[in-house]
């Protein structure tokens, strides 16, 4: 049986796609001062912004999560829910093998 990838597998293997790519890509943890529900990750290319929230195949968004989402799509963002490598493809300048 394969073994579930974890979180944090998946947002480093999604920041290394996208830096590959050419985006500039920030990690966001929570803590003081840190908006509650905020994305774990911001990419920046070419004057576009996408707000990345990484879940496992299993994992759901927090109610404060949704409510970023809401209000991030209400002001025209993009935001993406991504739960592996290819959630993000169409951001990427190559295609990934995994």
């Amino acid at each position: 049986m394969a073994k579930t990838q974890t979180e944090t597998y998946i947002r480093r293997s999604i920041k290394d796609a996208l830096t590959l790519a050419g985006w500039d890509v920030t990690t966001h943890l929570q803590g003081v001062g840190c908006r509650r529900g905020f994305p774990d990750l911001t990419a920046m290319k070419d004057g576009r912004t996408i707000y990345i929230e990484v879940k496992t195949a299993t994992g759901r968004q927090s109610d404060y999560q949704k409510e970023f989402q809401k209000v991030c799509e209400a002001h025209g963002c993009k935001y993406i829910l991504a739960r592996s490598v290819n959630d993000i493809a169409e951001f990427l300048t190559f295609r990934p093998l995994f």
